[in-house]
């Protein structure tokens, strides 16, 4: 194949493994080996495999220089390495090479730099609420070893935070500062989401269930992934896998694809046959079909990427 002027790049968590101009070459993730990188290949276009995950450090780095940066979805590097039976073993070269030489011939995303600091605002609020659950979790714990019980279950509210700074225990008084300091930032984060929330995630928001936080997650997880409603199913890990066996036709969960999105979509479903009337006759009509809950609720999940795919394509 004809060399073209893209660098293609495999991102992993302390290296980036970069293949232009008939050239291999990995860089350390960090300002100076992005600066190599970039004085390696000082005209090329760049199409990164993870550019919104390990590579978005690289990512922002391009982008800041000026350079014309592409996501790439790993399912096609796998789809390009196969057809240049680039296969096994599998390594980072035949990942950059495949990159580099099909980017070119791809119809590829480009990669915004608003969506990598939507999407670091996200991972920021993640981190806190997991500390935030921890140190709930610890109170709770702490209350129980003692014998005693606590008067409020939610130990986030204005009252039950009162209630223990107040406490006599330097323990409880020291970990209900650290929650309310969690606490405030959560809230800042969530209110710098909700301003910057772009237009097509607004949009998202117009279906019942989707808050500000999942229109986000959705917006920046399939941003340069829609292909089509099909494959954005399999990429969430919402649609079935087929494991059939001669004249045996079945199919199992998808435990793959990305479990951000995955998780997405079930609270949706959740929310969904709740409190919205056409998805919970939808809901009911599957159980009525023989399905289980579990299988009635994934159906639900699959019509609800039609729907959010819609919204985002439109």
């Amino acid at each position: 194949m004809n060399q073209t002027n893209f660098a293609g790049v495999d991102t992993h968590k302390d290296t980036i493994a970069c293949y232009y101009a008939g050239r291999f070459k990995e860089f350390k993730t960090t300002q100076k080996g992005f600066q190599e990188a970039l004085k390696w290949a000082p005209d090329a276009k760049w199409a990164i495999e993870g550019a919104y995950s390990f590579g978005k450090p690289f990512s922002a780095f391009l982008i800041k220089n000026g350079k014309e940066v592409y996501e790439i979805n790993p399912l096609l590097t796998k789809t390009w390495r196969s057809v240049l039976s680039i296969s096994n073993p599998k390594n980072d070269y035949g990942d950059a090479k495949v990159i580099s030489l099909f980017a070119e011939k791809s119809n590829l995303q480009v990669v915004s730099l608003a969506t990598i600091k939507l999407k670091e605002k996200l991972t920021a609020r993640k981190l806190a609420v997991k500390q935030k659950t921890e140190i709930t979790n610890s109170l709770k714990m702490l209350f129980s070893i003692r014998g005693k019980e606590l008067p409020f279950k939610d130990l986030t509210t204005k009252k039950a935070l009162c209630w223990l700074e107040n406490h006599d225990d330097i323990i409880i008084q020291t970990s209900t500062r650290i929650l309310k300091i969690l606490l405030e930032n959560i809230e800042k984060i969530e209110n710098e989401i909700k301003k910057e929330l772009p237009e097509k995630a607004q949009k998202l928001k117009s279906l019942k269930g989707i808050s500000d936080i999942i229109a986000a997650t959705i917006y920046s997880e399939t941003k340069g992934k829609l292909i089509n409603a099909k494959k954005l199913a399999n990429y969430a890990g919402i649609a079935p896998v087929e494991k059939s066996s001669g004249k045996t036709s079945r199919h199992r969960h998808n435990k793959t694809g990305n479990r951000i999105l995955n998780s997405c979509f079930y609270t949706l479903s959740i929310f969904q046959k709740r409190f919205e009337p056409e998805a919970k006759k939808y809901y009911e009509k599957k159980l009525a079909e023989g399905k289980s809950p579990r299988h009635a609720r994934k159906c639900l999940a699959r019509q609800l990427v039609n729907i959010v795919f819609k919204i985002l394509k439109d």
